[in-house]
């Protein structure tokens, strides 16, 4: 009797072993991301490496910078518009819109970082000023700037800080990530912060390659992370870039890998999709995410492949 007991637990936990694959099988099956095009001009897709991205999401438009030129697309990932060129905002580093259609711009001019106001031309209107920053961000020099329902979301990866701001600049909250982060053997030079998203809960997502692992900020403070390095399936190598889409899955660059990689709002993993090729759908070094309202994903790359699109689905 007791031989057959253990043989009906084996045979349960084995049900249930089975029941948690399948369930995580079918989770996977509900995600899709097809591609859709490569943001292009009128001479074709663009041929830069990486540079930097931004939605606006109320036009459904897409801002590209790279070096001092901003390049401004519309829905169908087709360029409008392009400013900067002539080196008069210095090196712009991010850009966002907002609420009034205004283009709000950082850039690197006079050996600092500026934030700075400009018309839908890209004409500057004037400077906003980061204000009432407490003694430990005083020399506050952001390197990223995300906007988000009204605020102001900047990085300084060399700080390794980050500053919540109102769109007038006034400091509404700040994050030392450093000191946030486990005690462990390096310096606060040896840690890269990747590009940051916020996310629809006001979440601030970002990776630290080094570390394999991707990290949630909760504006309270919280900081949750996962990750683990390896060659395997959801897990990393060298990661990039984080996004939320509108059901609350978390989708990871990794450049060494080129590939996305997508968790669900549990963080548990869900599947890839990319991977090194030639083919449309592929990826080469993929190392910023961004995510418009229509859960269109906009990835850069290296190689000159310019910016691919992706139409996130669920089943």
């Amino acid at each position: 009797m007791k031989a057959n007991a253990i043989k009906h637990i084996r045979i349960i936990i084995l049900s249930l072993s089975l029941l948690i694959v399948s369930a995580g099988m079918s989770m996977a099956g509900t995600f899709k991301a097809s591609h859709l095009y490569n943001l292009s001009d009128f001479t074709g897709p663009l041929t830069y490496s990486w540079g930097a991205l931004s939605v606006d999401a109320t036009r459904n438009e897409v801002y590209f910078i790279y070096q001092n030129l901003v390049k401004v697309f519309n829905e169908n990932g087709m360029e409008i518009f392009q400013f900067g060129d002539d080196l008069q905002l210095g090196q712009v580093l991010g850009a966002a819109v907002d609420k009034n259609g205004d283009i709000v711009l950082l850039a690197y001019l006079e050996g600092r970082s500026t934030i700075i106001k400009c018309n839908y031309r890209g004409e500057p209107l004037g400077e906003i000023k980061l204000q009432r920053l407490p003694k430990d961000f005083a020399d506050f020099n952001a390197s990223q700037m995300v906007s988000r329902d009204g605020l102001l979301y900047l990085a300084s990866h060399s700080e390794k800080k980050l500053v919540v701001a109102e769109a007038d600049g006034t400091f509404v909250r700040g994050y030392d990530v450093f000191d946030m982060l486990p005690h462990m053997d390096k310096e606060r030079n040896d840690i890269d912060l990747s590009t940051i998203s916020v996310d629809q809960h006001n979440n601030i997502l970002f990776t630290i390659p080094v570390l394999f692992s991707a990290f949630i900020l909760s504006p309270e403070g919280k900081l949750t992370s996962f990750g683990r390095p390896g060659g395997a399936p959801g897990r990393f190598n060298v990661v990039g870039g984080m996004v939320s889409d509108s059901q609350g899955n978390y989708l990871v660059a990794d450049m060494l890998k080129s590939a996305v990689i997508v968790f669900d709002k549990d963080l548990n993993f869900v599947k890839e999709f990319g991977y090194r090729g030639a083919q449309p759908g592929n990826l080469i070094g993929p190392r910023d995410l961004v995510i418009d309202g229509r859960d269109r994903l906009y990835v850069t790359q290296g190689r000159a492949r310019g910016v691919s699109v992706f139409q996130l689905a669920y089943d």
